[in-house]
């Protein structure tokens, strides 16, 4: 089966490359290289052993989009290529809305030309479609009010996929809303790395090692929770990933056509705080950092319930907050 992995050289995406061909499927690669590296190229045909199927195309490029899908026979979509700054989604409204909306709406149109009896799409959504927590953790039944504009173009994406599954019978679609990413591969070759100054936590702890470089800002000492600092609920890309995967073949198995919207997350909260200490104690170096004003938006606390999940594709994550440090720390050793 023949996939297509939208910002597929990117943190997330490439992770996917690399899980998508271990487990047989034809993949190809499409990135705009906006806030990517085509050296990834290289370290995922390292880590698979297989030459990459690569595309440098913008999904907003429609006429291009359906030239790729004609010539390279795709049935189905893994869609992670967006833009996903919170703070410059506010002053760059139109450009997220392109993006993240007409983006998705793009491929949805191109997809659904294709002669293909089954359409499958897998869509990278986020815990920002919630907004404030009426209760923890989220669980899928938990009100969608966004509040920010990059929330508000990922629910609308959301949106559109829900309208396409209830007017075609034809497609399969799995809307997964997921926490915060960290670490890298196990390979160490491929991990968080985005092009200019990050706005991440862990690629900002990961500058912030040696004190002549970079102090880490946290914002915010005084949230309301145990030490004052955010609590986040952070998840290996491996296991996030693997739960890509996972809805990719549940919706192969399917008999009927499906929409469904899933939490990615560990279910657990940890603190700003928290994490850098075991950055610390795993890795046996010290973070510099110092305290700035509260971002404003700034949730104190939140994280998932990925009961649902659990329960219908039988995902768990099965790696913890210090291995999320080691191979993040590793992964930086190695691209240096």
């Amino acid at each position: 089966m023949n996939i297509l992995v939208t910002g597929g050289l990117g943190y997330l995406g490439s992770h996917a490359v690399v899980e998508l061909i271990k487990q047989k499927y034809k993949v190809f690669v499409i990135d705009n290289l906006s806030n990517s590296h085509i050296q990834n190229l290289s370290y995922l045909e390292k880590i698979t052993g297989q030459k990459i199927e690569f595309l440098n195309a913008d999904i907003r490029d429609k006429k291009k989009l359906d030239k790729i899908f004609k010539d390279n026979d795709i049935s189905g979509i893994m869609h992670f290529a967006g833009l996903k700054s919170v703070k410059k989604s506010d002053s760059e409204r139109g450009e997220y809305y392109d993006v993240n909306v007409n983006g998705t709406k793009n491929l949805i149109d191109v997809l659904n030309n294709t002669k293909k009896e089954k359409k499958y799409f897998i869509f990278s959504s986020s815990a920002c479609v919630y907004g404030k927590p009426n209760y923890l953790p989220y669980d899928e039944n938990h009100n969608v009010e966004p509040e920010n504009f990059y929330g508000e173009t990922k629910l609308e994406a959301e949106i559109l996929l829900k309208n396409t599954y209830l007017t075609h019978e034809d497609w399969k679609i799995i809307v997964l809303r997921y926490f915060n990413p960290i670490g890298a591969h196990h390979s160490f070759l491929i991990g968080d790395s985005p092009r200019g100054k990050p706005e991440n936590l862990m690629p900002n702890i990961l500058s912030a090692v040696y004190p002549e470089k970079n102090k880490l800002k946290i914002f915010g000492s005084n949230h309301d929770t145990f030490d004052g600092t955010p609590v986040r609920d952070f998840i290996h890309v491996e296991d996030l990933i693997k739960g890509h995967v996972l809805a990719l073949n549940f919706l192969r198995k399917s008999t009927k056509h499906v929409y469904e919207v899933f939490n990615l997350g560990t279910g657990e909260g940890f603190s700003v705080l928290q994490l850098i200490k075991s950055f610390e104690e795993v890795n046996g170096v010290k973070v510099s950092f110092e305290f700035s004003k509260k971002r404003k938006g700034d949730l104190p606390i939140y994280f998932s319930s990925a009961k649902k999940i659990t329960k219908m594709l039988g995902w768990k994550p099965k790696l913890n907050l210090k291995d999320m440090c080691k191979s993040s720390w590793e992964f930086y050793k190695n691209k240096k």
